[in-house]
């Protein structure tokens, strides 16, 4: 990195990016210039930068395919990029002064230094100012490079597992993204037909986002993603660090995998043969359906009866139930929340949803405390507890659960589902950076108990952290208040939202929600041998038995391709009350399949069919699973045997698991076997 140039009057940005890629024979990189141009090359990547128009374009060699930077002119009359000059390395490269933003008026002065080093294909970014204490406000980083391909779509984990967004999507996608709530902190680019595409991979995550809108591309307008940097309690206050990764082929799929092994490298990727060391009760999560509701001993009894040999039971009964409830081999566990509380009565002690207010709760810049949950009656304000006060009251809450309860899990709600922010209370400030390592802190505490801990939703600096997470398999836009467990009656059903104005946009989770077209599984891809992923609770496989039941069976092939597990309701209005023969046709489809697959690597996912209804993933122990959504049946052959898919019909082979439901003369029949377990309905 350059020294920062303290005697520079404007505050200044030093900022260092890296091109890298791999080279079957090591090659020097090479520095040229033509007047306004310069460039730096090895044999597979090429760098130009055009001083004049401010440009950067890169040239992946491997097959000529050029990226190009969106144009943006510099003040008239002189170049953008100034002060252009060669760097001696090593590495070698070129460094450049340019404008990016504005503080307090004035123009903060970045100092690029581009680098080639010679292995990767990975473009590096580092940022840094001279003096980090400057004010700055919100400013976006460099322009985006775009994609002029009827093919091309963006690629983000947004608030799901995954989504590919057209390049000519209009809304829903959201125009910026915190990075700090990404589930993953990149976004990606590619042509879905060639394989071509580029990542952008956040390093310093905690104060940045991307901002994703519509750019001009040859002829025409099209979204591309670009960073944008945030101020730290107001100031710079440290380097900020990003690296674009190319790709000549593979799509989204070699994306989520340079991602990967960029969260190996950070000791996020702990799969579960690590984890199983310090806690076998994980084993018990293999196979489990995540079941909420009226879940005591008769249901656990009930269930193992009819077959049901895993589960997650929430909810607290007496001592000796649960202990008898853990015998069937099923996992209890129990909601918590530290983030939601309300203020402490007189004399009582500091737990889960009580504190000591207003002072327990964030103060914002403004100086207004933060507010959290509303109850749907707007009758009950909830505030938000400063993430500095979490382990406290978690030491107060949790062993005495434990003391009293033979509890093998926990759930923590709110935590891993919500965004990073800073308290400026001076008892217990907090940046964006220290609030993640509070979240980090409450579940490291958690699982140190011995339990087995699932959280809501889930961000990927949780994975080493938990077991499970509630909320990835859905897709992040609702129809519905999900959230407060509010079931729709039909589709077209409205809701007066709390916050004002109306819920109740069908078309919107159609497309989004559950709309199979535009979801991948990018976490899976992953994380998927790390944590055991299923659906938000008000957006469960049962959910929808009245309003759309033809629901739970897409969301049953969902499981099956991606290899998860399915949350299902156990009270008056879930399934095993009022539908049991799907409750048990969900599990019997889903849970024998995760079981077998749980621990390993998801490898690949693909679409076989041009409209996308047919999909195909593979497993590291060889397992393939094929799913049809389409609404006409699909001839499909796996492992040399023929299937006629129904709508949500599978096939999966693998090396412990062999089931399908296809069509055999005219009827669906589904067939599944599973080590000693075995399950057929033909007649």
């Amino acid at each position: 990195m350059l020294t920062p140039r303290r005697a520079l009057q404007r505050p200044v940005l030093i900022v260092s990016l890296a091109v890298v890629w791999a080279s079957a024979a090591a090659a020097d990189s090479q520095v040229t210039r033509d007047g306004d141009a310069w460039s730096l090359e090895n044999p597979q990547i090429r760098v130009a930068v055009d001083t004049r128009s401010g440009t950067l374009s890169v040239t992946d060699k491997r097959i000529g395919h050029e990226w190009k930077q969106v144009a943006t002119a510099g003040k008239k009359g002189e170049p953008r990029f100034r002060r252009v000059r060669e760097i001696a390395g090593p590495p070698r490269g070129i460094a450049f002064e340019a404008e990016f933003g504005w503080t307090k008026g004035k123009p903060n002065v970045l100092e690029v230094a581009l680098t080639l080093p010679e292995e990767g294909s990975d473009l590096r970014v580092a940022a840094d100012m001279a003096e980090r204490e400057t004010p700055v406000e919100n400013f976006a980083f460099l322009e985006p490079l775009a994609m002029d391909s009827a093919a091309g779509a963006v690629v983000v984990a947004d608030y799901s597992n995954g989504h590919l967004y057209p390049l000519d999507a209009k809304p829903p996608l959201r125009r910026w993204f915190e990075v700090s709530r990404l589930d993953m902190p990149w976004v990606g680019v590619c042509d879905l037909q060639k394989g071509a595409g580029y990542a952008i991979i956040v390093e310093t995550t905690d104060d940045a986002a991307i901002e994703v809108r519509g750019w001009k591309a040859g002829d025409r307008e099209v979204i591309a993603p670009r960073l944008l940097w945030s101020p730290s309690k107001r100031a710079f206050a440290y380097p900020r660090r990003f690296f674009y990764h190319f790709a000549s082929k593979g799509g989204y799929v070699a994306l989520a995998k340079r991602y990967r092994d960029h969260a190996r490298q950070q000791g996020l990727v702990m799969p579960f043969a690590e984890k199983l060391k310090k806690n076998p009760n994980i084993a018990r999560l293999f196979g489990a359906p995540d079941v909420w509701g009226d879940a005591g001993l008769k249901f656990a009894r009930e269930a193992k009866a009819a077959g049901i040999e895993k589960m997650i039971i929430h909810g607290r009964a007496s001592p000796a139930d649960m202990k008898a409830t853990g015998a069937l081999g099923y996992l209890t566990s129990e909601y918590d929340n530290y983030t939601d509380v309300v203020a402490l009565d007189p004399g009582k002690e500091i737990d889960a949803h009580h504190d000591r207010l207003p002072g327990a709760a964030v103060l914002k810049a403004d100086g207004q405390r933060m507010t959290a949950w509303l109850t749907w009656d707007k009758k009950t304000q909830y505030m938000k507890r400063c993430p500095a006060l979490w382990v406290p009251a978690a030491k107060v809450v949790v062993p005495k659960a434990l003391g009293s309860h033979p509890f093998l899990g926990r759930f923590i709600d709110v935590t891993t589902a919500e965004g990073l922010y800073e308290c400026y209370d001076p008892e217990h400030p907090l940046t964006r950076a220290q609030k993640r390592e509070c979240g980090v802190a409450l579940l490291s505490y958690v699982r140190s108990l011995g339990l087995v801990t699932g959280g809501e939703h889930g961000i990927w600096w949780c994975v080493p952290h938990l077991d499970y997470l509630e909320g990835m398999m859905s897709g992040g836009s609702y129809s519905w208040p999900a959230g407060h467990l509010l079931r729709p009656k039909s589709k077209d059903q409205e809701f007066d939202s709390p916050w004002g104005g109306k819920l109740g946009k069908w078309s919107q989770y159609e497309q989004w929600g559950i709309g199979h077209a535009f979801r991948v599984p990018l976490w899976e891809l992953v994380f998927h041998d790390c944590i055991v992923t299923t659906w938000y609770w008000g957006d469960s496989s049962d959910f929808l038995l009245q309003a759309a039941p033809e629901v739970t069976a897409k969301k049953d092939a969902f499981n099956i391709l991606y290899g998860t597990v399915p949350l299902l309701w156990a009270n008056r209005e879930g399934s095993w009350r009022t539908h049991r023969e799907v409750f048990l046709r969900t599990y019997r489809n889903t849970c024998k399949l995760h079981e077998a697959v749980a621990g390993t690597e998801m490898l690949a996912h693909e679409f076989v069919t041009p409209d996308r209804a047919v999909q195909r993933t593979r497993f590291s122990d060889g397992t393939e699973a094929i799913v049809n959504f389409g609404q006409e049946p699909y001839a499909a052959e796996l492992a040399g045997k023929k299937y006629l898919l129904p709508q949500n019909g599978f096939a999966v082979k693998g090396p412990r698991i062999e089931q399908s439901l296809s069509l055999v003369d005219g009827r669906p029949v589904t067939a599944i076997r599973a080590g000693e377990y075995q399950f057929t309905d033909a007649k």
